[in-house]
């Protein structure tokens, strides 16, 4: 076999890329974690939560708790009674309008319907008035989310 010149220039023009590796890939920064709020280990003291914001005013207490999706649905008193719902994002701000250091909190009654559902008739007081509550609480990995609410005045 004749010597090929052109081969062997090409293969000498290439081999040091061939042997020489590749430089490896910096992995990227990390991006620093947020830290997360302790999860509440039960729907009772995630709504403490729900007081302490009333207490205080604070807005963002409120919002770690209710799903800023959710739903607050009320029954008007008047014939015909129909019922209005807004998402937790638009009534929360109202609610810590006028703090009540006074506000306080009790569970009625919890059903589970499965360990990551829990329904609460919870009692209010809150700014001079005594509220029945119904809440339907999720537990996501961020903790217990309320999710809807009902609500009565007495």
């Amino acid at each position: 076999m004749p010597f090929n010149l052109a081969a062997f220039m090409q293969f000498i023009a290439f081999a040091p890329l061939a042997a020489t590796p590749a430089p490896p890939i910096a992995p990227a920064d990390p991006v620093p974690a947020r830290p997360l709020p302790p999860i509440d280990p039960s729907p009772e003291q995630a709504l403490q939560a729900y007081v302490r914001g009333l207490r205080s005013g604070d807005l963002a207490e409120l919002e770690r708790l209710f799903l800023p999706e959710g739903q607050f649905c009320t029954l008007s008193e008047a014939p015909p009674a129909t019922a209005a719902c807004r998402p937790f994002a638009e009534v929360l701000p109202g609610w810590v309008a006028a703090p009540d250091p006074t506000a306080a909190g009790r569970v009625v009654e919890r059903v589970d319907a499965t360990p990551r559902m829990s329904a609460i008739t919870y009692e209010l007081r809150f700014g001079g008035d005594r509220y029945i509550d119904q809440l339907l609480l999720y537990r996501t990995d961020a903790g217990w989310r309320v999710v809807a609410k009902t609500t009565a005045v007495r």
